[in-house]
């Protein structure tokens, strides 16, 4: 029952908030109404032949704005310290040397010194081989040019030698085409002196006499013929082969004088 009650007076409470609303909202529209129906004021306006001047404004300038200065710092009494032994001048810091630098200066005589030795024996050592490839050169030089000598001697030697040999070979063969010319040469009874004849003579590679020629007459003809004749009958002739042939036995002198 209580609760019903309850309902009731709410419904109730709503009803009369409701009519209280229409009725402002009412009284709003009859009061706008009546406003807008008010007539309206009139206006007037002069007329004016020209303007008035007007007076000019005085403008005042900025009022420049001042700063305040700032009050000066109060000076701060200087206290005198005080020495701690009296009358002892005080002693100035020493610079601080760092190890290392002190260390690198030390050390860098001894440095110098040692490139100095390393360099003295660089020098030393570059002068030794240098003194050393000289000797060595001269000694070269010298060792071949003995053996040039020698050689050179050897060769000479050897050329003399073989100089000497053909000399002596060629020599036995001269004395061998004497020896059969000789062995055909009948001298005459009534030759007198010693009348000299001398011929040339031309062999072929095989020792075939190709021609013989007077060069000096003994002053006999008949002894000169004699000797022509027994060359021409002597031949093929016993000479050496090659190069020597052709250099000793192609043409040669033949010198007679009697026996």
């Amino acid at each position: 029952m209580q609760a019903v009650a309850g309902m009731h007076t709410d419904k109730n409470l709503a009803r009369a908030m409701a009519l209280v609303m229409h009725a402002v909202f009412f009284a709003l529209i009859v009061v706008g109404v009546s406003w807008q129906k008010k007539p309206p004021e009139p206006v007037s306006a002069d007329l004016w032949a020209s303007l008035p001047s007007l007076p000019q404004p005085t403008v005042a300038p900025p009022a420049q704005e001042v700063e305040d200065e700032p009050e000066p710092p109060k000076p701060v009494p200087r206290v005198k310290p005080v020495p701690l032994v009296p009358n002892v001048p005080k002693a100035e810091p020493k610079p601080v040397v760092k190890p290392d630098i002190a260390l690198q200066k030390k050390a860098e005589p001894k440095r110098r010194d040692e490139e100095k030795a390393v360099e003295t024996k660089r020098l030393a050592e570059a002068r030794e081989r240098d003194m050393k490839r000289v000797l060595e050169e001269k000694e070269a030089d010298s060792k071949a040019a003995a053996e040039k000598a020698a050689a050179d001697k050897a060769a000479s030697d050897k050329a003399a030698a073989t100089r000497a040999a053909a000399a002596r070979d060629n020599q036995r063969y001269i004395n061998g085409i004497y020896a059969k010319v000789y062995g055909r040469i009948a001298v005459p009874p009534d030759l007198q002196g010693s009348p000299v004849a001398e011929f040339e003579v031309s062999l072929l590679p095989g020792g075939e006499l190709e021609n013989v020629t007077m060069r000096r007459s003994s002053g006999n003809a008949a002894y000169d013929g004699i000797i022509e004749r027994a060359i021409r009958q002597s031949q093929p002739f016993v000479v050496p082969s090659g190069e020597e042939f052709q250099r000793s036995f192609r043409r040669f002198p033949m010198v007679f004088r009697p026996r």
